[in-house]
């Protein structure tokens, strides 16, 4: 589990493993995101000393499974303990996976759901206040992949920049090289960037700019910032293989 302290901000990934699971939380001592909620979100959060009760919002970077697959669960959880607050669960516009997550738990739980769900599309480049947390997304390049079908269509996929203050974080998403991914995380005081692929894995220019980074393009792309994290990298025993 990666943590990073700054002077307003607090970044902590319990979990961040492509194909698997993503969540990374952001947070200060009144409040806290929590970007991504990947399968296990909720074993993670709970193993770890982060206070759910903080989470004012999710943000989703886009809808594969290893992002939203987590989400009804942190509901059910939220709703079991009797949670109050509102929670504002932001993604991309057209993010059917997550629509279809969030419409399901409603409509599981119309009348027992103690908290209001704030459902929010985001646009590129839109500012809205999370937390006490300035929140402005980016869109990115992120197409889909079957391993043996190759490369499918573009999806709806964001980076976000997160602000408290004069210090600011941003997280990458799933994105292939594009320019509004370095615009997004030029000058931010930490960049936490996917990095699926190791530097020695065989595979093509397409998909390292429409899919995936490696490395190598993260550790560059990492250097706009002052400080980065990699993380979203493919389990150890999928290294030898070709997407």
């Amino acid at each position: 589990m990666d943590t990073w302290h700054g002077k307003a901000l607090t970044v902590t990934i319990p979990c961040a493993i492509a194909g698997v699971a993503q969540q990374i939380w952001v947070g200060h001592e009144q409040g806290a995101i929590l970007v991504d909620v990947g399968d296990g979100a909720l074993r993670d959060l709970l193993d770890s000393d982060l206070k759910l009760d903080l989470i004012e919002g999710l943000l989703f970077t886009h809808g594969h499974y290893d992002h939203v697959g987590g989400l009804h669960s942190l509901l059910g959880f939220m709703r079991m303990k009797g949670r109050t607050d509102a929670l504002q669960i932001i993604g991309p516009r057209g993010c059917n996976e997550l629509n279809a997550i969030v419409e399901t738990f409603t409509r599981c739980y119309p009348e027992s759901t103690p908290f209001t769900i704030l459902r929010t599309d985001v646009t590129d480049r839109q500012k809205l206040e999370v937390a006490g947390m300035t929140v402005q997304p980016y869109d990115v390049m992120h197409c889909g992949s079957i391993e043996g079908s190759g490369q499918l269509d573009r999806i709806p996929a964001v980076g976000y920049r997160i602000s408290r203050g004069d210090e600011t974080v941003a997280i990458s998403g799933d994105t292939g090289l594009c320019p509004s991914l370095q615009e997004l995380v030029a000058g931010a005081d930490l960049a936490v960037i996917e990095a699926t692929f190791p530097d020695d894995f065989n595979v093509g220019q397409d998909i390292l700019d429409n899919v995936h980074l490696n490395e190598k393009l993260a550790r560059e792309v990492g250097k706009l910032a002052r400080e980065y994290i990699l993380v979203h990298r493919i389990p150890r025993r999928d290294k030898r293989r070709e997407p």
